[in-house]
């Protein structure tokens, strides 16, 4: 028995041994050895991914924040994990993401927005180019402006809301609930063509688009532990509901879609007769693609990515944007002016193609869509056979690289003040101090192969939103500062403080 004690002791001592030396051996590799060891940046975020974990999951999506200190003390090109390499540079993003290029995304993050085969997800440049010619025609800025009418009728409606349930009345309203409403009535019914009529919702508050702003909060620890995600995706969904019930909606917006979807496939031959406008179902089954391609699960998460993506970016766009015009007295002032110009009949609201042509709205919203910064994580890529150079360092092939919107968008070279909502900034197509227009630097769509296939629809929300609810209705803040609206973490778009209430206004 005491030999076999110490047999025991003597294996467990060799194993931890044995660890040691590995974790050793691992620390100088990635010090010394790695491919991108002579990238610059701090040490311990050269040696392990728990620098990344610690920021995301435990100080709730401040990462980002991380990466722009370094960069202030590192300079311009940063490794800020053991395998990832992130450049900040204003220039080199549109030269880095131009249509030209054949990135792949980390196969690690395919599962943490929980619909792998949807096109966003798509790893291979190759296919994803496949996947999104096959729904590309369904985004062309024609379709939007032939679904603009539907549209303007749901801003219409928020407004009629607000003017017959709230003016006068001192009673509050959030407006992230009241633009998640619009948004998603909007966009639902164009990608899927079911109707919930979430404007109807009492002080506009949808379970769903509740649900979905709160899977946001998700977005940190999937990115960080894909595995355990991948896991917890695949558990039953009773049993997911069990553990959240108010993920409950979610799972039913999924059952209808799959309802949808075997609708329009067993009447594919004459759809149009079944349905009130086409879906992105009918423009993925009428593609080229290959049939065992587009299964019904492909289908389902494409409908559930757009959905999902679509309402909290346009959203948060849309609330930001409002709460800069009210907290700027001359922007609401100009603004209106120059809607109750060009609409002098409040009960005729202009087509979208009109509004586009409207200087000051058009300011407005590029000024919003800059400072609500679209996506907020990094834009994380590999270029599988070639290398990327950046001055004196050069990223080998299969190498992790990533860019920031957020980084890219408060740059002060190109944006002075970029804390501060100025939309003259864009007037008469202001160029920068290097010779470009001042749009090549607004990414808040992307660029490249794999920027936004919806940008037309959600600057169509936009464009109709912002213009009917600044016409239609006087509002004024309540109890909101900028601490409402400004990043305090990203979370796949940035979130505010977790304590904050809103953007709350009443009408006037």
């Amino acid at each position: 028995m005491a030999l076999l004690s110490i047999l025991n002791q003597t294996t467990i001592l060799l194993a931890l041994l044995c660890l040691f030396v590995y974790f050793v051996g691992l620390v100088v590799y990635r010090l010394f050895f790695s491919p991108i060891a002579n990238i610059p940046g701090p040490r311990f975020a050269a040696i392990t991914f728990w620098v990344e974990a610690y920021w995301e999951v435990v100080k709730g999506g401040k990462f980002i924040f991380k990466i722009e200190e370094w960069h202030e003390k590192y300079g311009p090109i940063i490794r800020v994990t053991p395998t990832e390499v992130h450049i900040r540079d204003a220039e080199f993003y549109n030269e880095l993401f131009n249509t030209k290029t054949k990135y792949h995304k980390l196969p690690q993050l395919q599962h943490r927005l929980a619909h792998p085969q949807a096109l966003s997800d798509a790893i291979d440049h190759d296919y994803h180019r496949r996947r999104r010619a096959a729904v590309a025609p369904f985004f062309t800025r024609q379709k939007i402006i032939d679904f603009s009418p539907y549209t303007s009728s749901r801003i219409k409606k928020m407004c009629n809301i607000l003017e017959t349930q709230y003016k006068g009345t001192g009673k509050v309203v959030c407006l992230n609930e009241a633009w998640g409403a619009y948004v998603a009535d909007v966009l639902i019914w164009y990608i899927c063509g079911l109707s919930y009529d979430f404007l109807d919702f009492p002080e506009f508050k949808s379970p769903f688009t509740t649900a979905i702003h709160n899977f946001l909060y998700s977005f940190p620890f999937a990115t960080c532990f894909p595995t355990i995600a991948k896991l917890l995706q695949s558990l039953p969904e009773w049993f997911l509901v069990m553990v959240d019930p108010k993920m409950k909606p979610v799972f039913e917006f999924r059952h209808e879609v799959r309802g949808q979807i075997r609708r329009i496939v067993a009447g594919e031959n004459d759809a149009d007769k079944h349905v009130k406008h086409r879906t992105v179902f009918h423009e993925l089954l009428k593609s080229s693609m290959n049939r065992s391609e587009i299964t019904q699960e492909v289908m389902e998460q494409e409908g559930q990515s757009f959905v999902g993506a679509g309402i909290d970016t346009t959203k948060t766009a849309l609330t930001v944007g409002s709460f800069w015009i009210l907290q700027t007295p001359g922007v609401k002032a100009r603004l209106r002016e120059e809607l109750e110009k060009a609409m002098p009949n409040p009960d005729e609201l202009l087509p979208l193609t009109e509004l586009e042509k409207l200087p000051y709205l058009n300011a407005v919203v590029q000024e919003s869509l800059r400072i609500s910064y679209g996506l907020s994580n990094r834009i994380q890529r590999t270029n599988p056979t070639g290398v990327i150079q950046y001055g004196k360092y050069v990223i080998p092939p299969g190498t992790e690289f990533s860019m920031s919107n957020y980084l890219q968008v408060t740059d002060p070279k190109l944006f002075p003040n970029p804390d501060k909502f100025i939309p003259e900034r864009w007037i008469d197509n202001p160029m920068t101090s290097t010779g470009h227009p001042l749009s090549k630097y607004l990414t808040t769509f992307g660029k490249g192969p794999r920027m936004c296939l919806g940008m037309n629809f959600s600057l169509a929300e936009m464009y109709l939103g912002l213009s009917g609810l600044f016409r239609l209705v006087d509002l004024e803040l309540y109890e909101t500062d900028r601490s409402d609206v400004d990043m305090a973490g990203s979370f796949f778009v940035p979130l505010p403080k977790k304590s904050s209430k809103g953007v709350r206004v009443i009408v006037k």
